[in-house]
């Protein structure tokens, strides 16, 4: 390589290997984030997810464990939506909002509506050993799913809206925006810790690269 990489550079190379699910390269990748930035949360995460997404979980539970040995605790999720000049906040698995009970009941419709088309949840985004029931549920909980569907049921039917969330968005949420984008015909824009992601049709700006 030409140039020195950083940080930024890696986490995208890290990406990409985990979108082709290139097991070498990611972990020899994932070493080189985890030394430019030992005190970084956001490298452990990013390579345990990886190692979760292809069933490696001695490799989950290594990262896990070096996490431990380093004193890097995983910084908590949170994600951001205005509406009507009033910002609503969500973490994983929030039950604090006032309609929260709204809230999960039209993201449950919603998710049967895209495995009607052939979704199936990414439950390796879960390192909890549970069963795989739970892990959908913990994975309904995202902090991003529960601010698009409060945004969807908020907005007139077309609306363009904007997400923030203070770390990089998981796999299963990514498609799970582009889904929603093109079966509620919505604009969804998502900043995240790496990008913004604009999400139309189905399809997102990134190219499912971030």
């Amino acid at each position: 390589m030409p140039i020195k990489p950083d940080a930024k550079l890696l986490t995208a190379f890290l990406s990409s290997c985990c979108h082709h699910k290139n097991v070498e390269l990611a972990s020899a990748v994932g070493k080189k984030l985890l030394q430019l930035q030992p005190q970084e949360s956001g490298a452990y995460i990013s390579l345990s997810n990886f190692y979760g997404l292809v069933g490696d979980m001695e490799g989950v539970s290594n990262v896990r464990r070096l996490m431990l040995e380093r004193g890097i605790r995983k910084e908590k999720a949170c994600t951001w939506i205005e509406i009507s000049r009033k910002v609503h906040s969500f973490e994983s698995g929030d039950r604090s909002h006032p309609d929260y009970q709204k809230i999960y009941d039209h993201l449950r419709v919603l998710i049967q509506k895209m495995k009607n088309i052939g979704y199936v949840p990414d439950t390796s985004m879960v390192a909890q050993n549970v069963e795989e029931l739970t892990k959908e549920e913990i994975l309904l909980g995202h902090s991003e799913k529960l601010a698009i569907a409060l945004g969807i049921m908020s907005t007139p039917p077309g609306t363009r809206f904007l997400i923030v969330k203070n770390l990089r968005v998981c796999a299963d949420c990514h498609v799970f925006t582009g889904l929603i984008s093109k079966i509620e015909g919505r604009e969804i824009v998502a900043r995240d810790s790496s990008r913004f992601h604009d999400f139309k049709d189905g399809v997102c700006s990134c190219g499912n690269y971030w």
